[in-house]
This record gives C-alpha cells, sequence and structure tokens, in this order.
C-alpha cells in the first residue's frame, strides 16, 4: 500500500511541476555534476551569489566569477569542503590546466580557471545553513566515507539517529546579509543535504527574496513521502512570493526565478 501510494505522490508532484513551470531563457555554467542552471536576464550589474554547500566541485561559482563582475559568499562547515577552498585560494593566478573529471564531484583544483580570481572575489563563511543563527548541531557523515557532503537532516542514512557526526554551528541567510551587509542577493544557490526544507520557509517569512534561488531538494531521492510534500508546500509559497518555477529538466535541482 506504502508502495503505491509514494508512486501515486511521485507522480502528482511530477504532474504538478510541469503544470507551474515556465520556460525562460537560462545558462549553464559549471560540470554534470556540480553546475546549475541559472537566469542570465535578472542578474544586476555585479551580481551576488551566496552559496550553501560547497563539497569539492564548486565549477558552477568559479566560472561564475569568470563570467560576471560578481562576489560569490561560500557557506560550508564540512572539513573536506574548507580544504579544497583553502587549495583554491593557493592557487590563484594560475590557468586551467585539466580538464574536469566529469565522472566525479571531487574536482581537481588544476581543472579551475583561477587565472582572473582574486582573493577578495570570494569569502568562505565556515558555518552549515539553517533556519537559526549560532546553534551546535548534529551534521551527519554520509554513509559513503568516499562522498564529502553532510546532512542536518540526515535522510542519506535514512534519518538514523545512529550516524557519527561532527558538531557544526549554524547560521543563516538574514544573519549573512547583515554581517556582510549585502544589499541585494542575486542568486541563493542552496546544495545543502535537506536543510533547504527549513531555510527557504525561513527566507520567506523573513521577507528575504533573492532574484533567483537555485535548491536541490536533497530528499526527493529517498523512498519517503514526507519530501514531496514538503517540497509541494514550499513550491506554494514561493508561488505566493511571486517565484516562477523555471523549466530545467535537472530533478531533483530547481530553479526558481522571482517574477
Amino acid at each position: 500500500m506504502y508502495r503505491f501510494l509514494l508512486k501515486l505522490i511521485k507522480k502528482i508532484f511530477h504532474k504538478i511541476c510541469i503544470l507551474i513551470e515556465v520556460d525562460l531563457p537560462i545558462k549553464y555554467l559549471g560540470t554534470p555534476y556540480g553546475g546549475w542552471y541559472f537566469s542570465e536576464k535578472s542578474l544586476s550589474k555585479k551580481p551576488t551569489l551566496l552559496s550553501g554547500g560547497v563539497g569539492e566541485d564548486v565549477s558552477f561559482e568559479i566560472e561564475f566569477l569568470n563570467n560576471f563582475n560578481s562576489k560569490v559568499y561560500f557557506v560550508d562547515p564540512t572539513p573536506r569542503s574548507i580544504t579544497h577552498i583553502d587549495k583554491i585560494i593557493e592557487n590563484l593566478g594560475k590557468q586551467k590546466s585539466v580538464e574536469f573529471d566529469i565522472k566525479s564531484g571531487n574536482q581537481p583544483i588544476q581543472a579551475y580557471d583561477l587565472s582572473s580570481v582574486q582573493r577578495d572575489d570570494f569569502l568562505l563563511i565556515k558555518k552549515a545553513l539553517y533556519n537559526q543563527t549560532d546553534l551546535i548541531i548534529k551534521f551527519f557523515k554520509p554513509p559513503n566515507e568516499e562522498h564529502v557532503s553532510h546532512s542536518i537532516s540526515n535522510y542519506q542514512n535514512r534519518f538514523s539517529k545512529k550516524t557519527d557526526y561532527i558538531e557544526v554551528s549554524t547560521t543563516t541567510v538574514e544573519n549573512i546579509i547583515n554581517q556582510y551587509e549585502i544589499d541585494h542577493l542575486d542568486i541563493l544557490k542552496l546544495d545543502i543535504e535537506g536543510a533547504e526544507n527549513q531555510v527557504i520557509p525561513n527566507l520567506l517569512k523573513k521577507k528575504i527574496f533573492p532574484s533567483q534561488i537555485l535548491v536541490e531538494f536533497d530528499e526527493l531521492a529517498t523512498n519517503f513521502i514526507s519530501p514531496y510534500l514538503k517540497a509541494l508546500t514550499i513550491f506554494l509559497k514561493l508561488k505566493i512570493h511571486s517565484y516562477e518555477l523555471v523549466k530545467t529538466n535537472q530533478f531533483p535541482n530547481f530553479l526558481f526565478v522571482k517574477n
């Protein structure tokens, strides 16, 4: 019975997405693993990108810096992600010397074109994005030790409470905007392993409206019904706040553009 209901909910979810999505000119930057679609048309002259979830593939963010006179704020407390950014800093000014590894989520630093990227073009905030700030929370490790992404919701381990974890401090989009005096947020990218279900509703509650929201609803990869209901609820809230779901065919990554 549960499998039938899950299949039905998935079918309804995809039909709703098809019904409400719109066609807009979009651009793709980055690798198949770390890349994202976005709307170039709605960017300001000096766009700001807040990237929640770094991992070891920041091809989207580096190419964004190379294509636009922009500022990028990375947000991730994962030790391997911090190391990856540190290596990028060490290699600033160097040209791309190898191709991206399109079969991996761990990119060689030499695959990034860092010849024109300056140190003050980006900043790493070593905290986890959430709906509250300065909490010390469990950041659960992935079941495969080769993978980098930790999770607050622990969906990767089927929400088990017996999973290994590290403890990290949280922050919010509101806190980052206030702390770094960001006057306009062009793009909010969320690849935060389930925490998007807390971050986006809190964002809207605080009346913070990025021009675009690029979000992966990670929990949709599980065989549970609740993630689909959570996502539909967030889709509705975004629709109420004049966000359009833009067709990208990149499930479970979604692009929302404010109308």
